[in-house]
Order: structure tokens, then C-alpha cells, then sequence
């Protein structure tokens, strides 16, 4: 696509940073790449993408808030770096070579829970019979041991994804309500549902006993509109 003038000047000013030389090649087996992609709205400078589960970091601006962003894509969500939030380029740059490499490392390599949590709630439940490797074509992406830290003290405990569909499941808990709930997904569509609302981690497994395989197969043929 024809770039505007301000994208063209944004474009250039992200080439022009030398930071493939700045940052690592690699932080853990996530790999430096330059993507240089307009699309639509965003312009994708470049990303440190895993090799083993897809995830990708990657550094943008997004033209609706006119911001410079990090944000993770995990295919069935999105999480924003808020530390790496500024409308302001050469602020962005100085934060993003401070910062992105101890922020993925803290958040998506070392996954330590605060301790707020350490020691209870799901850090104490034997968890391996209920949720296996995998559900029917469903892969477990994410599992209780190493849970990653989502928005307004939420966990993210488990996920299961079935990627080349575009959809799966997210189990999460909050630490300040004390409780644990789920969401799905279908093509990036949020599928609102409440039967794994539990207050323990005793009762979401009950929960997840009855329900799961069912779902994840209705899952796998559910229509995003229904």
C-alpha cells in the first residue's frame, strides 16, 4: 500500500534505529525480526517472535491513539507492555532499549507469581490429570506452573488453542476477588461464557471435569456470530 507523508516519515524514523544492534539477537527462544508492515491503522516495525509456541513481541504505532506501543500477541489475545506506552519517539526508543528485554524475561520467561499468590489458590493444585498436553486437536499452551500475569490481577492459568482454527480457551484467576473464570474464543471473537466460574481451584476442576471436552468441541465448529 501508498504510504501517507506521516507514515512514510514514521516508517523511515523506525529504520533508521540501529536497534537490532542495541537489542539481542534473542531472548530466550524469542528471535529478532524486522517486519516493516503496514496494516491498515498500524505500522509493525519489528518483533522477537518464539520459536516454540508462535507468540510474537512485537514494537508498533498505532495511528487511532497515536502511540508507540509493545504488545504481545498470544493468537487468542493481546497484551500491551504499559510500561512501553508513549507518544513520543525518541522516549519510546530509550524505553524500549531499557526495558522490553527485562520485561520479557520477568513476564513471559521467569512467570513468577506475586506474593500475593505464592503458596495458595492455584500454586497449590495438583492439576496434571485435568488438563492434559492436549484435548482433541486443542495443544495446551498455557498451564498452571508457569501462568502469565494478564490485566487487573489476573492470572492466566491455562489455554488451550487450536491454532489452526483460530480458537480456544483461557482460564483465568484474579488475586484480589479470589476466583476463577474463563473465556473462548473463535477468529479473535470473545465467546462470553460462565460455566467454570468457581471460587476454588477444587471447584474449577470439578468444573472443567464435566465441561471441557464438550466445549472444545463445540468450539471447533461454532461459527464466530454464534
Amino acid at each position: 500500500m501508498e504510504l501517507t507523508e506521516d507514515q512514510a516519515k514514521r516508517r523511515q524514523g523506525f529504520l533508521d534505529w540501529d536497534v537490532e544492534h542495541i537489542l539481542p539477537e534473542a531472548v530466550g527462544d524469542y528471535h529478532f525480526r524486522r517486519l516493516d508492515r503496514q496494516e491498515g491503522r498500524i505500522y509493525y516495525a519489528f518483533a522477537y517472535v518464539s520459536e516454540s509456541t508462535g507468540w510474537a513481541v512485537r514494537a508498533l504505532f498505532d495511528e487511532e491513539t497515536m502511540d508507540y506501543m509493545v504488545k504481545t500477541d498470544f493468537r487468542l489475545f493481546v497484551m500491551t507492555d504499559i510500561e512501553l506506552i508513549t507518544g513520543d519517539f525518541e522516549a519510546y526508543k530509550k524505553a524500549v532499549e531499557e526495558l522490553l528485554v527485562k520485561n520479557m524475561t520477568r513476564e513471559l520467561l521467569d512467570r513468577k507469581v506475586s506474593v500475593l499468590v505464592a503458596g495458595r489458590a492455584f500454586t497449590k493444585w495438583h492439576w496434571e490429570e485435568v488438563l492434559p498436553p492436549a484435548v482433541g486437536h486443542y495443544r495446551r499452551m498455557v498451564d498452571p506452573s508457569r501462568p502469565l500475569l494478564g490485566l487487573n490481577g489476573s492470572y492466566i492459568i491455562a489455554v488451550y488453542e487450536y491454532a489452526e482454527k483460530e480458537r480456544g480457551i483461557v482460564f483465568f484467576y484474579n488475586m484480589f476477588r479470589d476466583e476463577y473464570y474463563a473465556e473462548m474464543s473463535a477468529e479473535k471473537i470473545p465467546v462470553i461464557i460462565h460455566q467454570y466460574d468457581a471460587q476454588t481451584a477444587g471447584e474449577l476442576e470439578q468444573l472443567i471435569r464435566k465441561h471441557l471436552a464438550g466445549d472444545l468441541a463445540e468450539l471447533e465448529t461454532m461459527t464466530p456470530e454464534s
